[in-house]
């Protein structure tokens, strides 16, 4: 049941990213980046600090990884400069699809940094993946735009975060991890405050409810990874793409390109595989820690 909770928490969150993020698109249209960045922090530091005063998180002595922390507020403040940047330039869809390779980044991270075994199978799914995001991206075809490029930095920043939250995720208080979110946006907001404007009363409301949905999908994000395993929660974030279409082309203009969702599909395809091969793997290591026998090495053509 825990699972199945944490998968609907998934979803619920990254509708309400895709929710935030469409608004953001429409600020960008009238407000610098920065501002917009810093609007929506703001908003949701008040969310934050309610929670943080309930929760009696507000002591020093409750961060137990406080240079993860750091790092993840780092990330979180590059990664909202790019990918707003990116929503700002290019359609949703365009964008999700490209981030969607962060996992790939990941699982090669895992294999060089921390010394995880990345059998044949594994490494040709991590290729046909990027095959896909080329597919999306069409260099040499089509002009890769400042965009495109940000968008590519964003699946690198994702897949930072993916393992800073490998870690961390169940040993702090969940407030504390958004809040170091909210702080790297704050403090990346800040080189860019002087070409801030006063926002018009229309659009008060669009920056409170942004701010208001993306802090919720912060904690929703969580509490998913609390409940479900990582392998369960990941691929929800796909369901963006369903939300990303329609709005696309109803709000913004933006006709889906079939090179983009052919790519999307590569990458997503490959993912799954790898998220299903890791299954399979930690599924037979709990067969053998629970059999108390040791396993033998694993076949090639099981892998």
């Amino acid at each position: 049941m825990n699972r199945l909770t944490g998968v609907l928490f998934a979803i619920a969150a990254n509708g309400l990213f895709a929710t935030s993020d469409t608004l953001v698109k429409l600020l960008s249209l009238h407000y610098p980046i920065f501002q917009i960045i810093a609007m929506q922090a703001g908003v949701a530091c008040i969310v934050v600090g309610v929670v943080i005063w309930r929760d009696k998180a507000y002591r020093l002595s409750t961060i137990r990884n406080p240079k993860m922390l750091i790092g993840r507020g780092f990330l979180a403040g590059v990664g909202t400069v790019s990918g707003f940047y990116a929503f700002s330039l290019l359609p949703l869809a365009d964008v999700y699809s490209i981030t969607f390779g962060s996992p790939l980044v990941v699982t090669v991270a895992a294999a060089w940094l921390l010394g995880e075994r990345t059998p044949p199978a594994r490494w040709t799914a991590i290729l046909v993946g990027f095959s896909g995001i080329l597919i999306m991206v069409q260099p040499g075809y089509a002009a890769l735009s400042l965009g495109h490029l940000t968008a590519f930095l964003n699946v690198f920043v994702g897949a930072g975060v993916i393992l800073i939250m490998r870690t961390i995720g169940s040993q702090e208080n969940r407030a504390i991890m958004v809040a170091a979110v909210m702080a790297g946006q704050l403090t990346a907001s800040l080189p860019g405050l002087s070409l801030s404007h006063a926002p018009d009363w229309s659009d008060v409301g669009l920056v409170i409810v942004s701010g208001l949905v993306m802090v919720s999908a912060q904690f929703l994000m969580i509490e998913a990874l609390r409940r479900a395993p990582a392998s369960s929660v990941a691929p929800m974030q796909y369901t963006k793409l369903i939300w990303a279409i329609p709005v696309g082309l109803f709000v913004f203009g933006d006709e889906p390109k079939l090179h983009v969702l052919a790519g999307a599909l590569v990458v997503i395809g490959s993912v799954l595989y790898l998220l299903d091969h890791q299954r399979r793997a930690d599924n037979r290591m709990i067969h053998c820690d629970r059999s108390l026998s040791p396993c033998s090495k694993p076949s090639k053509q099981t892998e």
